[in-house]
């Protein structure tokens, strides 16, 4: 091998000639390796020098090597044809370039792969960087992303840039010493950092050091560095802005496994309804075997057989709410399956993601004041909804319907805007349930599951939308035009605020026949939801809005018409005859639900149309559309939307925070204030009554008082006097009011 003295001690260098200098510790077999391949991809008669990797051994390089630029590699690595080029072109890409941090395979901030390689990587062979560099030759848009700081393990260093900071800090280790202190001094100076998004290294030792990139966690640097750089105990990201990210992406290509982070907190308590919806979407996703999942979760509210199953899914991993600190690295991409609801949501997508996918549900929330406690909290929604629809690089949607009213609205452009149904073929886990808030009905074993017409079954939570007013309307129809004596049950949440409970009781007070017949069960699990639509005679859905509306698509599957009307999403995802509510008639829509009721004929006519729509619902399907968005978006452009959206996040977090700190002053502040006024209130009494600004004696008196207090032979004989003759007054009071009249 050549050795340190023999490779530096050559022809002076020319300035604009670039030397390489390796400065690793790694075993010989392992040495030799990187100086062949690197001897073999530089211009004959170039300078390839190994030294002990300190940063006085690179120092003393560096002034040997004097003027030539050099290229530092700080782990033994093989390179490819062309390498030193695109290095060089990354790194005198602009006059204030300082230097050029190539990719490298697997293990840093700058990795081509991104995920585990597993033991049988641990000695990579030719053929995976032939693989990596053609792949990146093919796919970079060389973008030369600007960096805050240096990536090891192959820098490429300009001689002007040591020239105007000067050499490596001796007082630190050799991968802080280039990769912080070096990189700091040069951005302070007016300089920038690189990445060559177009060069590739592999790493030969990738063990050796797992995380080539150095540190930058506060508590991970040297104290002297946050000393003397303290903005970095604030955790810079990497990249100065959305461009590194996207760099990466379209350097990974879709080959790699992409990393992923999902907002699993809604799986909070039981499972049902949209919950169950998300964690379908997580088991699909993990099934597609193209993604590695990190699922944002609140662990101790999770149902344990859920948290259980997500636990158990291959290439997943759980990230607790409260772990997350500056040292949480992001994603490539953060989904959130539901709109965001407050800033909170935002900023968590914004912190964990370099990209975000955003699924607005519906627009409902948006339009409805009446959802909210005040009209404060109405604009804290649709604030914290357009934050996100703006940081969002894809915004997905249930229908063509939600899509149309975004563009409407101009909250998303079309191109952002990707129609993604849900799944419906998710799998039984218990068996159906009788409803605990159902009293066994008499005479359910002769055969009332086969009896059409038991009761008809209104899912939903009372929102005033859901129109279950309408149900209760439709029920009187029934009965009144067509004898009809079924019952109505409904089933779901009461919200506190929106709710149509005062329409439905004025509806039940106006027609008190139907008392009898409507049973309000409230909140029902899956289980319980099972077993109604099993014995229902039809499902009622006389919704108004409805971001898809699976309801009567899952009562289809299991053989159960359903009562709606072509509303919204309906109106385009289910055929305009199987719509039997006609808005809003309750006495012809009465006639329409009847033949359904009644017709074995009219009732196959319903569901058949109905089914074929339900059973192209997979979620095999979706899941591969959602990676395919997942890969749009982490590929996509930088926005100046997205950015100016993600610093208005960050901006109201600092302000929220400040805010609270305020407001604990203060609280503070009366706090100590009270507590002072009831010690002295302890110790003056009721004579607290009598002085201060507000008391009952004059100030002028209280003034006189003070100057006769100061003389203590004086004050004692006249406050003697004073109290004496108050004590025989109050004496001369009592007696004349005992005395007899």
């Amino acid at each position: 091998m050549t050795g340190p003295t023999q490779a530096l001690a050559g022809q002076a260098r020319r300035r604009g000639e670039v030397c390489v200098v390796l400065a690793a510790r790694a075993g010989e077999g392992l040495l030799q390796r990187c100086v062949d391949s690197v001897r073999a991809q530089v211009p004959a008669g170039s300078s390839v020098a190994c030294v002990e990797p300190r940063t006085a051994s690179v120092n003393d390089a560096l002034a040997r090597l004097a003027p030539a630029d050099v290229v530092i590699l700080t782990e033994p690595c093989r390179v490819t044809a062309g390498w030193l080029e695109r290095l060089r072109e990354a790194a005198l890409g602009d006059t204030n370039t300082a230097t050029a941090s190539a990719l490298a395979d697997t293990g840093t901030e700058l990795a081509l792969c991104t995920e585990n390689l597993g033991a049988e990587k641990a000695q990579p062979g030719e053929d995976d960087l032939a693989r990596l560099a053609d792949g990146l030759a093919a796919r970079t848009l060389a973008l030369r992303p600007r960096l805050s700081r240096i990536v090891g393990p192959c820098v490429y260093v300009r001689r002007e840039a040591i020239e105007l900071v000067g050499p490596l800090d001796e007082e630190l280790d050799l991968r802080a010493a280039l990769e912080i202190d070096f990189a700091q001094r040069c951005l302070l100076s007016g300089l920038a950092h690189v990445a060559a998004d177009d060069v590739v290294v592999q790493r030969l030792a990738p063990d050796a050091h797992p995380a080539a990139g150095a540190p930058t966690g506060p508590d991970r640097l040297a104290p002297q560095l946050l000393e003397r750089y303290p903005y970095l105990s604030a955790s810079p990201p990497l990249g100065e802005s959305g461009v590194l990210a996207y760099a990466l992406q379209v350097a990974r290509g879709a080959g790699s496994r992409l990393w992923v982070t999902l907002d699993a907190r809604a799986l909070d308590g039981a499972v049902t309804g949209t919950q169950v919806h998300i964690v379908e979407l997580i088991r699909a996703l993990a099934a597609t075997g193209q993604l590695r999942l990190r699922l944002l979760v609140r662990e101790h509210r999770i149902d344990p057989q859920t948290l259980e199953l997500l636990r158990s899914l291959p290439e997943t991993e759980l990230l607790a709410e409260d772990s997350i600190d500056e040292r949480t690295p992001p994603s490539t991409v953060f989904h959130r399956p539901q709109q965001a609801f407050a800033p909170e949501d935002v900023e968590l997508a914004v912190r964990l993601g370099e990209r975000i996918v955003l699924s607005q549900l519906d627009l409902i929330a948006y339009r409805n004041p009446g959802y909210f406690a005040d009209a404060d909290a109405w604009a804290a929604y649709r604030r914290a909804s357009r934050h996100g629809m703006s940081a969002a690089e894809r915004v997905v949607v249930f229908s063509d319907h939600t899509r149309r009213e975004l563009i409407g609205d101009a909250l998303v452009e079309d191109e952002r805007i990707r129609i993604v149904a849900p799944g419906l073929d998710h799998p039984t886990i218990t068996p159906p349930r009788r409803p605990s808030a159902l009293a066994q009905p008499a005479g359910e074993a002769d055969g009332a599951e086969g009896d059409l017409r038991g009761f008809l079954l209104c899912l939903g939570t009372d929102f005033r939308h859901k129109n279950r007013v309408f149900a209760l309307a439709l029920l009187a129809a029934l009965r009144e035009r067509h004898g009809w004596n079924g019952s109505l049950v409904l089933a779901g949440t009461h919200i506190p605020h929106g709710s149509s409970r005062e329409l439905e009781q004025a509806m039940l007070e106006e027609h008190p026949s139907l008392r009898e017949a409507v049973i309000e069960l409230g909140a029902i699990s899956e289980q319980e939801k099972a077993w109604l639509m099993d014995r229902a005679a039809a499902v009622v859905y006389p919704s108004v809005y409805e971001g898809f509306g699976l309801v009567p698509f899952e009562a289809a599957l299991s053989g159960v018409p359903c009562l709606f009307a072509a509303q919204s999403s309906l109106a385009e995802s289910a055929s305009q005859n199987t719509a039997t509510i006609l808005p809003w008639d309750p006495q012809r829509s009465a006639d329409a639900a009847h033949a359904l009721l009644c017709d074995p004929a009219a009732r196959e006519r319903h569901l058949r149309p109905l089914t074929a729509v339900a059973t192209g619902l997979t979620w095999r399907a979706t899941a591969n559309a959602m990676v395919g968005l997942y890969r749009e978006a982490a590929a996509a452009p930088v926005r100046d939307a997205a950015t100016l959206s993600r610093d208005a996040v960050e901006r109201e977090r600092r302000l929220t925070a400040e805010h609270q700190v305020v407001v604990e002053r203060l609280i503070g502040e009366r706090e100590h204030a009270q507590r002072m006024y009831d010690e002295l209130n302890a110790e003056v009494g009721f004579g607290l009554s009598l002085i201060g600004p507000h008391g009952s004696l004059p100030d002028g008196l209280q003034r006189a008082l003070l100057a006769i207090s100061a003389k203590p032979r004086l004050s004692r004989a006249l406050y003697g006097a004073c109290a004496g003759a108050f004590l025989g007054a109050r004496t001369i009071g009592h007696t004349i009011r005992r005395r007899p009249r």
